[in-house]
């Protein structure tokens, strides 16, 4: 199997794409934005993010710098009073989601090749009740 997909560097174009395919309406990470910002803000910003994901690509990303992630718990239903009544939300900074969005979408292109065709879950075209 040819992997050199996944390690190619990631072109500008590759970023543009991605950006219009996260939801703008998730929630909004440590720092306060959603990628409704990311959006909104992409022709001032843009230059930096090609800069974050060519750093991540050359390794001189310290990750640790804006790899913070907080989880929350959100309330099911109205009268909540176990752990399952309570929904966990990982509220994710949008530089990491693009670049994890960009790592997924390469492995999306290639995933099918290699999984076996019982296998369901983490598989775009595929859902449990194909079962």
């Amino acid at each position: 199997m040819d992997f050199s997909s996944l390690v190619q560097p990631i072109c500008r174009e590759e970023i543009d794409r991605v950006v219009k395919l996260i939801p703008p309406d998730k929630a909004p990470g440590p720092d306060g934005f959603n990628v409704l910002f990311l959006k909104k803000c992409w022709p001032i910003i843009k230059e930096s993010l090609y800069q974050l994901c060519e750093d991540f690509f050359h390794g001189n990303l310290d990750l640790e710098s804006i790899n913070t992630t907080f989880i929350t718990l959100v309330p099911k239903i109205q009268n909540h009073m176990t752990v399952n009544d309570f929904r966990p939300i990982s509220l994710l900074n949008c530089s990491i989601k693009l670049i994890t969005k960009i790592l997924a979408e390469r492995l999306q292109a290639l995933i099918l090749d290699f999984i076996h065709a019982n296998q369901y879950g983490f598989i775009r075209s595929r859902t449990i009740q194909d079962c």
